[in-house]
């Protein structure tokens, strides 16, 4: 069996594949299995990705119809036989010792999940998301659902990480949303009992593609709401009172963003219904849970004054969300 599996979720993206496919098969650590998922791609994706199995014997391709990213990768979950997982998107590519580095963290640390940096690649320029020190940061995987919070060393990102299957266990990305990885990354790092983090970027990831899902405003980014909406169940219920607070200002933070957005680009539908009717639950719960007063005014507004109102409001005092 192999040490490590990747999963490279397919669709649409012929102009892109080759240099993904070929950054991993050029790997220095070799102790790998590659699992192509042709989600039904409208192009030669499917197609290239049989040229490669033919090339190399690590190469496994699957065919299926489109359900999706998160489909995509519960798929290749299904199929993986490491004793690793690893997740990269089909229009990024990973530099030559990505695997070798997350892997012999991995083993030195008795970690359950190896984490580095990345850099963000944009048309004209690539720009590192930290600073690229060489630390190593260990910790449980309470720091590292932390560290989702903080955005710092720890992210919720999907791909840029070195899983053991024992954190993935039976949970799978949630069919149908965007924003999949903010509803499971943490659920994973919970399974953790030790986590590793190396500030060095080995990932390169693609901002440029005007195609991409997250490019243009729309209501189902509105997912994120409900996304962030159950960690904050999630840490309640399993009573991380440390980390309680930041989560739900997080939370409100996003929400209110988000409706804001809804606000300023005429976004109307039943998702934003929904999440309306979620804000004026949650302006009652933050009477009583921990938050920032901020936001229980905001939402305060919002409940009572609908959409419009808190919209107006907003652009007038320049909120800062």
């Amino acid at each position: 069996m192999p040490s490590i599996s990747v999963i490279v979720p397919v669709y649409n993206v012929e102009q892109y594949l080759p240099k993904c496919i070929e950054s991993i098969l050029k790997q220095t650590f070799s102790d790998f299995e590659l699992i192509l998922v042709d989600d039904g791609s409208p192009d030669r994706c499917g197609a290239i990705c049989d040229e490669y199995a033919e090339k190399d014997l690590r190469v496994r391709v699957i065919h299926k119809q489109n359900g999706g990213l998160s489909d995509a990768r519960n798929v290749g979950i299904d199929a993986a036989k490491g004793d690793y997982l690893m997740f990269i998107d089909s229009d990024d590519w990973i530099d030559v010792d990505m695997l070798e580095l997350l892997y012999t963290q991995a083993q030195k640390h008795d970690a359950q999940i190896v984490e580095c940096s990345f850099r963000n690649v944009f048309e004209n320029r690539m720009e590192e998301e930290t600073s690229c020190s060489g630390a190593v940061v260990l910790g449980t995987g309470i720091d590292g659902i932390e560290g989702i919070l903080d955005w710092k060393h720890f992210k919720p990102v999907a791909w840029n990480k070195l899983y053991h299957r024992s954190v993935i266990g039976d949970v799978r990305y949630p069919v149908g949303k965007l924003h999949e990885d903010e509803f499971t990354t943490y659920k994973y790092f919970y399974r953790a009992a030790k986590i590793a983090y190396v500030d060095v970027s080995k990932y390169n990831y693609v901002k440029s593609r005007a195609e991409s899902i997250t490019a243009v405003y729309k209501e189902k980014n509105l997912d994120v709401c409900f996304a962030m909406r159950e960690r904050r169940a999630f840490i309640e219920e399993h009573q991380i009172l440390s980390l309680e607070k930041k989560a739900n200002d997080i939370y409100c933070f996003v929400l209110l963003k988000n409706l804001r957005l809804c606000y300023k680009n005429g976004i109307q539908g039943k998702l934003l219904n929904q999440v309306l009717d979620m804000a004026k639950e949650d302006a009652v719960y933050y009477e009583t849970h921990p938050v920032e007063q901020v936001y229980r005014e905001w939402l305060c507004l919002l409940a009572q004054q609908g959409l419009q109102e808190f919209g107006k409001r907003c652009e007038e005092q320049q909120a800062w969300f």
